[in-house]
């Protein structure tokens, strides 16, 4: 670095998935309910994937078969692809079931209300000394339906920037720069179509409607239309342009996420190319997963598991075998705590109280 010259913030961009949202209810102490698409024993639980297979009738299963690790994606992508007037509408319905589960699930958890974990990262990234001085928050990215991050921004900013113009009864459209962008890649449960695009706050009495702007589980991901093509445009501008480092939280990046995972791939190398180094990606989610991911996913670049991440303790991720009620499973939860305890313990906060929900993860009182 020049003498004289300032050293920059690191500018970050997240990515949330759906072990984001299921960290939320984890934290909450909801532990007996899964979002994820996958059965997990540890929920107590089946996922979303074979809860919507046990809602089919009878025949229907035996027809498609009763195998319950079925890829719920690629099964509703067959069937819609059938040309089958039966199959499509079988394939209609599974997407109904899955909006159905997401948003009960969500309202027996109680986090629709304050999701504390977005909200408490929000607070970090708001804090004036830290933004300025230690890390820029560019943006969200999220494949998640469930508009959780909209309540927290709201709640943090007193706005929300989704990219687009829209209106609403609930949430305020953002109107400062200063406010992050909030990128919903897959839309949301609660946008719906007009001009401009209406958009509310997930409620218990949150109704399916073929007037919601979202994009169902498939493989084929399809970005083409408004708003998904500017949202898209936006997440490319931010890891392309405004990113150092990517935070990976609770998101799986398999095959079925081809779409992400093509939109990392090249930011990563524009960025190479126009600043000689592809961006960070770090990866907050179980360890041995994040070594999966680091296998599968050798085409992208400077990727690091939890494990191996040094802003805060987490060495321990790499022995797999932790207590079932050890707090370091809730891996977004443990990650946030040991961020806010290690900045703290810089001063990297300035002189400004730590936020509300911030101190509650530390246990301290405002």
């Amino acid at each position: 670095m020049a003498k004289g010259k300032k050293k920059q913030p690191k500018q970050v961009v997240y990515l949330f998935g759906a072990g984001a949202t299921q960290a939320e209810v984890g934290y909450r102490g909801a532990s007996s309910v899964n979002l994820l698409m996958r059965d997990n024993e540890e929920l107590g639980e089946n996922g979303v994937a074979t809860r919507i297979l046990n809602r089919i009738s009878g025949k229907w299963r035996a027809f498609l078969g009763e195998d319950q690790a079925m890829d719920i994606e690629k099964l509703i992508s067959l069937l819609a692809a059938s040309s089958v007037e039966s199959l499509s509408g079988l394939a209609e319905k599974m997407r109904r079931l899955y909006f159905w589960e997401i948003r009960t699930s969500l309202v027996l958890a109680k986090v629709i209300q304050r999701p504390k974990l977005a909200t408490a990262l929000l607070e970090m990234h708001s804090n004036d000394y830290f933004r300025k001085q230690v890390e820029t928050l560019s943006g969200i990215l999220t494949t998640n339906h469930d508009g959780l991050l909209q309540i927290s921004s709201q709640e943090v900013f007193k706005e929300v920037n989704l990219g687009f113009p829209f209106v609403s009864e609930e949430l305020t459209p953002a109107v400062s720069n200063a406010t992050p962008p909030l990128l919903q890649l897959h839309g949301s449960f609660t946008w719906r179509f007009a001009v401009p695009i209406e958009v509310t706050k997930l409620r218990r009495d949150l109704a399916y409607s073929p007037e919601t702007i979202w994009i169902p589980p498939t493989i084929l991901k399809e970005s083409k239309n408004y708003p998904f093509n500017k949202v898209t445009g936006l997440a490319y501008e931010l890891l392309a342009k405004q990113c150092d480092v990517l935070r990976v939280v609770g998101s799986s990046l398999t095959q079925n996420d081809w779409n992400v995972l093509s939109l990392i791939f090249n930011a990563q190398r524009h960025r190479e190319l126009v600043k000689g180094a592809a961006f960070r990606i770090e990866l907050v989610m179980p360890h041995d997963y994040g070594e999966k991911v680091k296998q599968d996913c050798s085409y992208l670049k400077n990727i690091t598991p939890i494990g191996y991440l040094t802003e805060g303790d987490f060495g321990d991720y790499k022995e797999l075998n932790l207590p079932p009620d050890d707090e370091r499973n809730n891996v977004f939860a443990y990650w946030l705590k040991e961020k806010i305890y290690y900045h703290r313990n810089r001063d990297h906060f300035g002189d400004t109280a730590l936020g509300r929900t911030m101190a509650q993860m530390v246990g301290e009182t405002i």
